[in-house]
């Protein structure tokens, strides 16, 4: 479960526009994600993720309770920023307006992927699985899966609570929307 100090370190990062550093493993430094945090519950926290190399990488959606540690201003999240800052890029919201702290900020999200047919993938204990979301209630999502190759690999439904981390508009899901729509060509 996350600190107070985390949630709160989470909430100054959002409302100051920062860049951070969010730590999930307590014994794995390199497990890390670093952007702008846009949203932030006492479920879910939505980073607007950066590369390590200062390259927009698409939103990150986990778990608040997940985030075990916070850091902004140090050397890396300002060298973050200066490499934005050098090649023009700003971060967009991709929730407009923001949730608000009471919100289901996990069912925006899905919510607003399934309206833009946008590819999402879903974290849970067992595995990882990339697609899109044909279906969408309080307690569950149902996903049209893709496989490896980006072809549709049928149905698979998920309790939104076992879901750890959602991902939008990363390369990896730039990569399966290139798979797959080549594929749709190529039959």
């Amino acid at each position: 479960m996350t600190s107070k100090y985390s949630y709160y370190q989470l909430r100054i990062a959002c409302q100051q526009h920062m860049v951070a550093s969010l730590y999930t493993e307590p014994d794995d430094p390199d497990a890390f994600s670093a952007g702008y945090v846009e949203a932030v519950t006492q479920r879910h926290t939505l980073l607007w993720s950066v590369t390590p190399w200062g390259q927009p990488d698409g939103w990150l959606l986990r778990r608040t309770e997940d985030v075990l540690q916070v850091f902004m201003g140090d050397d890396f999240e300002i060298r973050l920023q200066m490499l934005l800052e050098m090649d023009g890029v700003s971060h967009t919201p991709l929730l407009s307006p923001s949730p608000g702290p009471e919100e289901d900020l996990l069912r925006c999200v899905l919510q607003l992927a399934q309206a833009r047919g946008e590819l999402v993938s879903v974290m849970t204990a067992e595995d990882t699985f990339t697609g899109m979301i044909s279906y969408l209630d309080d307690l569950r999502a149902t996903m049209e899966v893709l496989d490896f190759f980006g072809a549709k690999d049928g149905q698979r439904q998920f309790p939104l609570r076992e879901m750890q981390v959602v991902t939008l508009g990363t390369q990896e899901e730039v990569m399966y929307k290139r798979l797959h729509a080549e594929r749709l060509k190529l039959l």
